[in-house]
Protein backbone atom coordinates (compact mmCIF):
# COMPACT_ATOMS: atom_id res chain seq x y z
CA UNK A 1 0.00 0.00 0.00
CA UNK A 2 1.45 3.36 -0.95
CA UNK A 3 1.23 6.58 1.06
CA UNK A 4 -1.60 7.94 -1.07
CA UNK A 5 -3.91 5.17 0.13
CA UNK A 6 -3.15 5.54 3.82
CA UNK A 7 -5.86 6.71 6.20
CA UNK A 8 -5.02 10.14 7.59
CA UNK A 9 -6.05 11.84 10.83
CA UNK A 10 -8.83 13.74 9.02
CA UNK A 11 -10.47 10.42 8.06
CA UNK A 12 -10.51 8.80 11.51
CA UNK A 13 -13.68 10.29 13.02
CA UNK A 14 -15.72 10.20 9.77
CA UNK A 15 -14.78 6.52 9.34
CA UNK A 16 -15.79 5.71 12.93
CA UNK A 17 -19.01 7.73 12.61
CA UNK A 18 -19.94 5.83 9.45
CA UNK A 19 -19.24 2.52 11.22
CA UNK A 20 -21.11 3.53 14.38
CA UNK A 21 -24.03 5.80 13.37
CA UNK A 22 -25.18 6.20 16.99
CA UNK A 23 -22.03 8.24 17.75
CA UNK A 24 -22.43 12.00 17.34
CA UNK A 25 -19.11 13.74 16.64
CA UNK A 26 -18.42 17.25 17.87
CA UNK A 27 -19.32 19.97 15.40
CA UNK A 28 -16.10 21.98 15.38
CA UNK A 29 -13.08 19.72 15.60
CA UNK A 30 -9.73 20.24 13.92
CA UNK A 31 -8.77 16.63 13.26
CA UNK A 32 -5.28 17.76 12.22
CA UNK A 33 -4.73 18.88 15.81
CA UNK A 34 -3.43 15.92 17.79
CA UNK A 35 -5.07 17.00 21.07
CA UNK A 36 -8.45 17.61 19.45
CA UNK A 37 -8.31 14.24 17.68
CA UNK A 38 -7.38 12.54 20.98
CA UNK A 39 -10.29 14.27 22.71
CA UNK A 40 -12.72 13.20 19.99
CA UNK A 41 -11.41 9.62 20.15
CA UNK A 42 -11.96 9.63 23.91
CA UNK A 43 -15.56 10.66 23.19
CA UNK A 44 -15.84 7.66 20.84
CA UNK A 45 -14.40 5.51 23.64
CA UNK A 46 -17.03 6.78 26.05
CA UNK A 47 -19.76 6.02 23.55
CA UNK A 48 -18.50 2.48 22.93
CA UNK A 49 -18.18 1.77 26.67
CA UNK A 50 -21.69 3.11 27.21
CA UNK A 51 -22.94 0.72 24.51
CA UNK A 52 -21.07 -2.16 26.16
CA UNK A 53 -22.40 -1.25 29.60
CA UNK A 54 -25.93 -1.39 28.17
CA UNK A 55 -25.30 -4.69 26.38
CA UNK A 56 -25.52 -3.14 22.91
CA UNK A 57 -21.92 -3.03 21.71
CA UNK A 58 -22.05 -6.39 19.91
CA UNK A 59 -24.79 -4.86 17.72
CA UNK A 60 -22.19 -2.46 16.28
CA UNK A 61 -19.82 -4.90 14.50
CA UNK A 62 -18.88 -2.37 11.82
CA UNK A 63 -17.06 -0.21 14.37
CA UNK A 64 -14.61 -3.06 15.04
CA UNK A 65 -14.02 -3.47 11.31
CA UNK A 66 -13.32 0.28 11.14
CA UNK A 67 -10.88 0.15 14.07
CA UNK A 68 -9.09 -2.76 12.39
CA UNK A 69 -8.96 -0.78 9.15
CA UNK A 70 -7.37 2.15 11.01
CA UNK A 71 -4.61 -0.15 12.27
CA UNK A 72 -4.01 -1.78 8.90
CA UNK A 73 -4.35 1.23 6.60
CA UNK A 74 -3.72 4.16 8.94
CA UNK A 75 -0.67 6.38 8.93
CA UNK A 76 1.61 6.01 11.95
CA UNK A 77 0.02 8.97 13.76
CA UNK A 78 -3.43 7.46 13.15
CA UNK A 79 -2.38 4.18 14.78
CA UNK A 80 -0.87 6.08 17.71
CA UNK A 81 -4.02 8.20 18.11
CA UNK A 82 -6.28 5.14 18.10
CA UNK A 83 -4.08 3.36 20.64
CA UNK A 84 -3.76 6.29 23.03
CA UNK A 85 -6.97 8.20 22.34
CA UNK A 86 -9.41 5.33 21.94
CA UNK A 87 -7.99 2.21 23.57
CA UNK A 88 -6.34 3.85 26.59
CA UNK A 89 -9.48 5.88 27.26
CA UNK A 90 -11.62 2.75 26.93
CA UNK A 91 -9.37 0.93 29.41
CA UNK A 92 -9.69 3.71 31.96
CA UNK A 93 -13.48 3.70 31.54
CA UNK A 94 -13.97 -0.06 31.76
CA UNK A 95 -12.26 -0.10 35.14
CA UNK A 96 -14.84 2.41 36.42
CA UNK A 97 -17.72 0.44 34.87
CA UNK A 98 -16.33 -2.92 36.07
CA UNK A 99 -16.27 -4.31 32.52
CA UNK A 100 -13.79 -7.10 31.83
CA UNK A 101 -11.29 -6.08 29.10
CA UNK A 102 -11.80 -9.51 27.51
CA UNK A 103 -15.44 -8.58 26.77
CA UNK A 104 -14.14 -5.87 24.44
CA UNK A 105 -11.25 -8.02 23.22
CA UNK A 106 -13.65 -10.69 21.97
CA UNK A 107 -15.19 -8.13 19.60
CA UNK A 108 -11.90 -6.91 18.14
CA UNK A 109 -10.14 -8.10 14.99
CA UNK A 110 -6.53 -9.44 15.01
CA UNK A 111 -4.48 -6.23 14.56
CA UNK A 112 -6.56 -4.14 16.92
CA UNK A 113 -6.73 -6.99 19.42
CA UNK A 114 -2.92 -7.04 19.56
CA UNK A 115 -2.88 -3.34 20.52
CA UNK A 116 -5.78 -3.80 22.94
CA UNK A 117 -3.82 -6.54 24.73
CA UNK A 118 -0.75 -4.30 24.82
CA UNK A 119 -2.75 -1.57 26.58
CA UNK A 120 -4.40 -4.18 28.83
CA UNK A 121 -1.00 -5.62 29.80
CA UNK A 122 0.39 -2.12 30.44
CA UNK A 123 -2.67 -1.25 32.56
CA UNK A 124 -2.32 -4.43 34.63
CA UNK A 125 1.36 -3.77 35.27
CA UNK A 126 0.67 -0.15 36.24
CA UNK A 127 -2.06 -1.24 38.66
CA UNK A 128 0.30 -3.68 40.39
CA UNK A 129 2.89 -1.01 41.18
Amino acid sequence: MDCLDMITKQNVIPLLKEACPSFEPSEEVDLNDKDELQHELSRVAGHLISLEYNGQLQREPDVFEAIEQLYIEGEADVKEAVTTGLFQAMHEMIIDQQINPEEIGMLLKPHSLKWWKTIDHFSENSAEQ
